[in-house]
């Protein structure tokens, strides 16, 4: 094994330390981490999570690092996949790329893009140019599973390490200022084949829509690289001027969000390209990362939940935006000011349902916020997706560490057996910061592996009588649509704990009535047109 990469293993699966325990904030509570390799002296700058590339059954991490003191090892890119190995984290492969110099806030995703069925991920160094030692740099990296049941990723490169697949500077010019901050990998064409699309936070390209023919399986070779279209297309003007932060896609349509509060969008139809206009303070301040493309009310048509990324004390916000022909109409869905401060912002966010609702939560990370470090969670409730009253606003983590925090790399995946999502945060601006993991300790609704039941059947609740948390065991003879939902005796709705699609199997779901008044309650279970109930009573 090369030397260097001997240590990096070697560190990754030595530094695994603890996370500060944290009393239960909002439901959630911290219960895992993943630390920094102690080759980095600052923290990740990106990471995806609750994928399984190699098939092995383990739940895997990649993180990047960050570039923000401008010293050290930091300077230099590194990717880590971090595997689940039981209760620890392990860092089970590394590489290092062969550029001096990066800069800050690397993109990442991942997906099969030459559709060969082998999933790869994408990185983005951003330049930090050089005209001697870095003048022209790869801006896209890809890195490919291999396909040999191996935890590796890429091509051997004959000394122990691993290079890319595949990579690409995006332009031929020296010293070009160019930095990607945000791409997605889609069919933005809907030609069977799929592109990288990205926002540019320097003002050269804008946007940039990139094609490739092939990842390589044995490494570079002949594979076609092309810049389908950018923001160079276009007169000066076209694209609006203000700083570029955030990226969302629906469709064959893109939006890029300025830093000024516009919005320019960006349309694909019949091989060509167009600005139909710009939207003038649509998104107060702009946003940062926070953009989340979904379908809240399974309508069929796609929203965007985002955050005005501010410092003023009036505009915290959370906006719904919808489509209407080439306009985004925007409704205001929360004011979080109460939550983090005056000066604070809402930095980064992903979605998920983190307590298995079946409804969509969406999480942000924060900068300069009061109290310190928080991580807020906007929970949809059902009903009018543009009313804010269907959704609830609440800091779920605050207060790690004792050094202003800023929060800006997000994650919500499924990393156990349970059906309910988890929060992943972390950031690479202050410090050697772990990816910090957030579980919603509300509900925890498990599968019990092995047991095929003979009967629909929902078990007495134990213990019971209980103070604050029981368990509740139920099975399921044929897959469906299943609920398990707690009322008061007037027959008032208290709490979902499990709104989901099942299969056959027995279950497990520990719930936890913290704020619940002592009494009976009723909990009824319903799937496939069969319902049952039973009653529980909480003591104080």
């Amino acid at each position: 094994m090369h030397p260097v990469l001997q240590q990096l293993m070697i560190a990754g699966l030595l530094l695994f330390l603890s996370v500060p325990l944290q009393a239960q904030i909002g439901g959630f509570a911290r219960f895992d981490s993943v630390s920094v390799p102690l080759t980095e002296n600052t923290g990740f700058g990106n990471f995806i999570s609750g994928v399984d590339f190699d098939g092995d059954g383990k739940v895997e991490i990649y993180a990047v690092n960050n570039n923000w003191t401008d010293t050290g090892n930091e300077l230099i890119p590194r990717i880590y996949k971090f595997e689940k190995n039981g209760n620890q984290w392990d860092s089970v492969w590394s590489a290092t790329m062969n550029v001096p110099l990066q800069n800050t806030w690397p993109p990442l995703t991942y997906g099969d893009w030459d559709n060969d069925g082998k999933m790869e991920v994408i990185w983005g160094p951003v330049n930090f140019t050089d005209a001697t030692s870095n003048p022209n740099p790869p801006r896209i990296v890809v890195f490919e599973y291999p396909g040999d049941a191996s935890d590796n990723m890429g091509v051997p490169d004959g000394s122990g390490g691993w290079i890319a697949n595949t990579s690409w500077p995006i332009t031929t010019l020296d010293n070009f200022d160019l930095r990607p901050f945000r791409w997605f990998l889609v069919d933005l064409d809907n030609d069977g084949a799929k592109e990288l699309v990205f926002c540019s936070r320097v003002a050269e390209h804008r946007y940039g829509v990139v094609s490739l023919t092939d990842v390589p399986d044995g490494g570079p070779g002949f594979e076609a690289w092309t810049l389908v279209s950018s923001g160079l297309d276009f007169p000066p003007g076209t694209i609006d001027g203000g700083v570029i932060y955030d990226l969302a896609i629906i469709d064959s349509s893109f939006y890029l969000f300025h830093d000024n509060g516009n919005v320019t969008k960006v349309s694909y139809s019949n091989g060509t390209y167009s600005v139909p206009g710009i939207q003038v303070n649509l998104v107060p301040g702009g946003s940062w990362k926070s953009a989340s493309v979904v379908d809240l009310d399974n309508d069929g048509q796609k929203e965007i939940v985002i955050a005005g990324w501010q410092i003023s004390g009036s505009d915290q916000k959370i906006y719904l935006l919808e489509e209407l022909g080439d306009s985004l109409r925007r409704s205001t869905i929360a004011d979080v000011v109460s939550l983090i401060g005056s000066a604070g912002r809402l930095n980064g966010s992903a979605h998920g349902d983190v307590d298995n609702d079946g409804y969509l939560d969406f999480i942000f990370g924060g900068r300069a916020t009061t109290p310190n470090a928080a991580i807020i969670r906007l929970r949809y409730m059902g009903g009018d997706i543009r009313s804010p009253f269907s959704y609830e606003a609440s800091l779920i983590d605050q207060e790690y560490g004792t050094n202003p925090r800023n929060w800006d790399v997000i994650n919500v995946s499924n990393l156990d057996t349970d059906l309910a999502d988890e929060v992943l945060y972390s950031g690479g601006l202050d410090g050697r910061i772990p990816i910090v993991i957030l579980k919603n300790t509300t509900t925890d609704v498990t599968l019990d592996l092995g047991s095929r039941p003979t009967s629909f059947d929902l078990e007495q609740n134990y213990p019971n009588p209980f103070n604050p948390t029981t368990t509740i065991r139920f099975s399921l003879t044929e897959p469906g649509m299943t609920s398990l939902i707690v009322y008061d005796l007037l027959g008032r709705e208290v709490a979902v704990l499990l709104n989901d699609n099942l299969g056959t199997g027995s279950y497990t779901a520990a719930f936890e009535a913290k704020g619940f008044s002592s009494g009976t309650y009723i909990y009824t279970l319903t799937s496939n047109n069969q319902r049952t109930s039973k009653k529980m009573v909480i003591v104080r």
